[in-house]
């Protein structure tokens, strides 16, 4: 006799509703697993497509995803001098919110340096890389806009030329690529009252001067939106991407910029990691704590099942004893009824996660890995969780078999 089977044979609705239950706790269980593996792939997956071997960024800063960092973009000329340097690209990046008909667009648009940025360009799945130097963006298909859409930015219309699948920001918002040009117009946009009130600003400050008094013409040169003073500063990029002739020389090159008191310097394993350890380093420990819990719930509720039917089975597993059953494979039987429920909830959760997590507004990531290391998890916890029953199931009595 198998207690595993004789529990199927007998209660199947009962058994099955208790499966899909305990399923439905491992979908949650599986799409916690999955999610905290897309957490720290778009974390990431913006930072490695850009392909550099050192991040220059603002002295005491992280770098542009995990800190605020600014730089001048004379930094990028200076960079590309020092010995050893292939390349140096100068990176804009700021997170937008627009309006777009009756919903809102959150993007991070990514600035990059013309023309480089047209041999740079991401996998697309439709349309083409930046080909023009003003007005052309590459957005991910996350967004939901079409090769051809535009997008109003800086009071100017931008046009959609390509679309790229999964180039994700650290938070999760799509990635729209521009220009550095582009980039930097939309970071320097001011609404127009706020244009006029610095103009004002700066009539008021000349008058106050010696030379505004002396030169009143100046005054209509201040007046003029053409004009751009030379003392106020070109929007600042939030760091240098630096490629190395060689990878050999990347230590030296290092060296040498580190030496620089207004910069700091990361590699790219560096920079990833210090994105890791501070942006998403509490979501990551709040999904495996929220994972942890429900790992207990399930175990405690497998436990509460196998305990409670190990109880209904006392006269057979009486029976059992008394008729020579040796205690191996009596332990085995509870265990079997805990492994399949275990077993058959994991299969209902792979299967409704297949279906359900594309949908879900956060990427689900799972491999054959991950899917096969929370398998293990079920299993053990399944194991844990049929213990109560069997030490229940060695300590009756073979005589029970005997009373009415």
């Amino acid at each position: 006799m198998n207690l595993a089977f004789e529990e199927v044979r007998h209660g199947v609705g009962r058994f099955a509703a208790t499966t899909a239950g305990i399923g439905l706790l491992f979908t949650v269980v599986l799409a916690m697993a999955g999610i905290y593996n897309g957490l720290v792939d778009d974390a990431t997956i913006l930072l490695r497509s850009l392909h550099a071997d050192v991040w220059v960024v603002q002295q005491g800063t992280r770098g542009p995803f995990a800190d605020t960092s600014r730089l001048d973009v004379s930094v990028e000329s200076r960079v590309a001098a020092v010995a050893g340097v292939r390349r140096a690209r100068g990176l804009s990046y700021q997170v937008l919110q627009r309006e777009a008909g009756r919903g809102n667009l959150r993007f991070a648009l990514v600035g990059l340096p013309w023309p480089e940025c047209r041999d740079d360009a991401p996998p697309l799945v439709a349309g083409r890389g930046l080909e023009q130097a003003h007005g052309e963006l590459v957005a991910d298909a996350s967004l939901g806009l079409s090769v051809g859409a535009k997008v109003s930015l800086a009071r100017e219309e931008f046009t959609v030329v390509g679309l790229t699948r999964q180039l994700l920001a650290s938070s999760g918002d799509a990635v729209v690529l521009a220009t550095l040009a582009d980039a930097q117009l939309v970071l320097a946009d001011l609404p127009a009252d706020a244009v006029r009130t610095e103009r004002e600003r700066r009539a008021e400050r000349l008058r106050a001067t010696d030379l505004g008094r002396g030169q009143p013409s100046l005054e209509g040169l201040l007046a003029d939106p053409e004009w751009r003073p030379p003392a106020l500063a070109t929007p600042p990029i939030v760091a240098v991407l630096v490629e190395a002739d060689d990878p050999a020389r990347i230590g030296e090159i290092r060296a040498a910029l580190a030496a620089w008191p207004d910069v700091s310097v990361f590699a790219a394993a560096e920079e990833e990691r210090l994105l890791l350890d501070g942006v998403v380093e509490k979501p990551r420990r709040q999904l495996a704590l929220f994972a942890a819990i429900l790992l207990v719930t399930s175990s405690v509720l497998i436990g509460a099942i196998v305990y409670a039917r190990t109880l209904d089975k006392t006269h057979t597993i009486a029976v059992l004893k008394l008729m020579g059953a040796p205690r191996r494979r009596i332990a085995g039987m509870v265990l079997q009824q805990s492994w399949a429920m275990g077993a058959l909830g994991y299969a209902i959760a792979v299967a409704v996660g297949a279906q359900a997590f594309p949908h879900f507004p956060r990427r689900v990531v799972l491999d054959l890995v991950t899917i096969g290391a929370v398998g293990a998890i079920v299993l053990a916890v399944s194991t844990a969780a049929s213990l109560l029953g069997v030490r229940y199931a060695l300590r009756v009595d073979p005589g029970q078999a005997l009373e009415g």
